[in-house]
């Protein structure tokens, strides 16, 4: 564990501090619980002491995690997942949500799409061991894998190293010009040709399944709205209906988007995974 505490210290820039640290028997463990005054007697300045302060909330979800918490991972690898089990990618940020995909033990290259939860830093400051501890159980992360994006629990999640294991290509800057197919509705598969397309001049079409539609639509970073929408009316099967239904709702409903060169993942007002579309043109 000496070890570990030095290269974590290095890897910050703070590695005169290890001996210290050694000495008295400090662990990376241990650091989230330490007072101020506790770092004073180890000899860590001031400004030293603000750099760690920017990283040991973070510590609490896992050291790799927390050199990382500065600018955020590419890649997460699963930490504390047993041999034979899996983490649960869900649709909402939190376990209570469905699940629409797993995350085998060890998987490395799980893409960060960012993450929500646990304790800022005035709050970290403040609080008891106990709280701090808590807190790693409130944060969850969106997260790629296997062409799925949705939410998984940030307390098994450390940074990793790659190779790519989202498989779903670069971030797009704008759905302006590309087509998409519905692939799932929060994991439930869809059997049916249900697609959306966006166009550059802001107007967007589609198949419902039965009938088309068209519209408009607007974009930002991450933010995505769709305008009411004109449709044919013609009537089908009762499960192509249900997939009308659910994808007229799905888009009525979307104000967030993850989109990537092979992915489309659109949320709700709250975050919750609604739609998976996977591109239906040539990118």
């Amino acid at each position: 564990m000496a070890e570990d505490i030095a290269q974590w210290l290095d890897n910050l820039g703070l590695g005169k501090y290890a001996q210290a640290f050694a000495d008295n028997g400090m662990d990376i463990e241990a650091l989230p619980h330490l007072r101020d005054e506790e770092f004073e007697r180890l000899g860590v300045l001031l400004g030293h002491l603000h750099r760690l302060f920017v990283v040991l909330p973070a510590l609490l979800l896992g050291p790799a995690l927390a050199l990382a918490e500065a600018d955020g991972p590419d890649f997460y690898r699963l930490g504390d997942v047993a041999a034979d089990n899996v983490l649960n990618i869900r649709a909402g940020s939190g376990a209570e949500h469905p699940i629409v995909g797993a995350i085998p033990a060890n998987a490395d290259g799980i893409a960060n799409f960012g993450c929500v939860g646990g304790l800022d830093f005035d709050q970290w400051a403040s609080a008891t061991a106990e709280e701090r501890a808590a807190a790693r159980d409130h944060r969850w992360c969106r997260v790629g894998y296997d062409r799925t994006i949705g939410w998984a629990a940030g307390r098994y999640l450390v940074e990793g190293a790659g190779p790519d294991a989202f498989n779903g290509g670069g971030r797009l800057t704008s759905l302006a010009g590309s087509e998409w197919q519905v692939r799932d509705f929060a994991g439930e598969a869809v059997a049916g040709e249900a697609w959306i397309a966006f166009q550059v001049d802001g107007m967007v079409t589609g198949h419902f399944g039965c009938n088309r539609f068209n519209g408009r639509y607007a974009e930002s970073p991450g933010k995505i709205e769709v305008g009411l929408l004109a449709m044919t009316r013609m009537a089908c099967s009762p499960p192509m209906m249900e997939i009308e239904a659910t994808f007229s709702q799905a888009l009525e409903a979307a104000r967030g988007m993850i989109a990537t060169h092979l992915v489309l993942a659109l949320f709700d007002a709250d975050d919750l995974l609604l739609a998976t579309l996977t591109r239906r043109d040539a990118d």
